[in-house]
């Protein structure tokens, strides 16, 4: 299981050209990217796909975190690494994230050009994880198959269950899964998704019930719209970090202040994904006027 002879075979055709190929495109499995593009969906495509999108998402983020920290697999040897990276090897969240977001597009495309294209991205982040040295063949089967799995379990849920609940029941209902969350993975990405996932589904809530934004607009209102709320993500990301590990007084990463800070920082971040930007988008008038 930590047999280093494929890494070594791949990196031999090593070049500049290719080191600077692969990093370009394992960023297309960073979590930043994932940032960038779902709320995008949220603001200026269709606020309930993107919704489904984002819980999906959380929940494949969130159970490759679990899986991680049950099996606890260190990466191959630092000098393999073309990049750092910190963390456990097994499964990779690279090829578990990418071929689940790829993956579940093309489920809703439904289209034998996005079934392709999906493959060919998914192969193209999970190979850039190998030629980087920072995971093992098995760590990427992993992490495609965990993804196809909860794909198929995701769509049957969704398409399958229909459940209405009203305000408040929405609300505990949200609640109960976030303490669950926490509960069963209260360390690595576990109190990210959960504080992400209670948030952004009771500001959804309170968006559809009370804000109702129109999501479609004119091209320059939509330029503003992923501009001002990008930025807005972005500054959130950066400065809450250090503002609420100071307020919790402990930096110390394996320590339960880190994680409550960790919870509360990503909290924020999907309440103003959800909420507060479709809100300011609203009283800025970038909607066409009817």
């Amino acid at each position: 299981m930590t047999d280093t002879s494929f890494i070594t075979w791949v990196q031999q055709f090593s070049s500049p050209v290719l080191d600077a190929l692969f990093k370009a495109v394992t960023f297309m499995g960073n979590a930043e990217y994932y940032i960038l593009v779902i709320p995008l969906l949220f603001w200026l495509y269709d606020k309930k796909f993107a919704l489904r999108f984002g819980v999906f998402f959380l929940g494949n983020a969130w159970l490759n975190s679990f899986i991680k920290h049950i099996f606890q697999v260190n990466r191959p040897p630092v000098e393999l690494h073309k990049i750092e990276q910190g963390g456990y090897s097994f499964p990779s969240g690279h090829a578990q994230g990418s071929t689940g977001f790829w993956g579940y597009l093309a489920a809703q495309i439904k289209r034998p050009w996005a079934y392709i294209v999906a493959a060919i991205l998914c192969f193209l982040v999970a190979f850039s994880r190998v030629y980087l040295g920072v995971h093992f063949p098995h760590d990427i089967l992993a992490g495609i198959l965990i993804a196809i799995v909860w794909i198929v379990i995701y769509e049957f849920i969704t398409r399958k269950v229909k459940i209405k609940l009203n305000l408040w029941q929405w609300f505990l209902a949200s609640l109960a899964l976030s303490v669950i969350m926490l509960l069963l993975h209260p360390s690595g990405d576990g109190p990210l998704t959960a504080g992400f996932m209670l948030s952004v589904l009771w500001g959804y809530r309170l968006e559809t019930d009370f804000v109702r934004f129109k999501v479609r607009g004119r091209w320059w209102q939509n330029i503003i719209k992923a501009l001002l709320g990008i930025a807005v993500l972005f500054i959130l990301h950066s400065v809450l970090k250090p503002i609420l590990l100071s307020l919790f007084n402990n930096p110390a990463k394996d320590t339960s202040f880190y994680y409550a800070a960790t919870f509360c920082r990503y909290f924020i971040m999907g309440w103003w994904v959800s909420l507060l930007a479709p809100l300011s988008f609203k009283k800025l008038g970038l909607y066409p006027k009817e």
